[in-house]
């Protein structure tokens, strides 16, 4: 998925989260970027799921009747649906470059134990900057 470089705007898009493993486990938490949020150059403006009702319940990857996110139980063989919100970074491009990641980084617990996974959305979104950018304290003004 290729977008087109605007800092400060947003670009939501879904994924799905799916436990391939023999537990339930519950997912505590989704991010695009590991370590420190404030370290992150894509920060999380928004998270939501399609919850299912229970185990026999089939979810549905509808962003419409997605809820905000919050810790939730997903069985075995069962996936979530997630909706994310990224803000584009104000960071410097060269002509023709861009920012692009292919997985998120999944918190979740499995047998009472807490774990942490890149999980690959099977896709890449890129955000392209064709003209270059400078941000506007990084620019010379008249007179420096």
């Amino acid at each position: 998925m290729r977008f087109a470089f605007n800092p400060g705007g947003q670009i939501t898009f879904g994924a799905s989260i799916r436990n391939p493993g023999p537990s339930p486990v519950t997912i505590t938490g989704i991010a695009v970027d590991d370590g420190p949020a404030d370290q992150h150059v894509f920060k999380v403006a928004g998270l939501a799921a399609n919850h299912a009702v229970d185990e026999s319940t089939g979810v549905v990857f509808d962003p419409a009747t997605a809820a905000p996110f919050r810790s939730i139980r997903v069985g075995a063989g069962m996936e979530l649906p997630v909706f994310v919100t990224v803000t584009i970074p104000d960071v410097e491009q060269a002509p023709g470059a861009g920012l692009f990641f292919d997985d998120l980084a999944v918190d979740y617990d499995v047998l009472g134990l807490p774990r942490h996974q890149r999980v690959p959305m099977g896709f890449r979104l890129f955000v392209h900057s064709p003209k270059g950018y400078v941000p506007a304290e990084g620019r010379k003004r008249p007179g420096d």
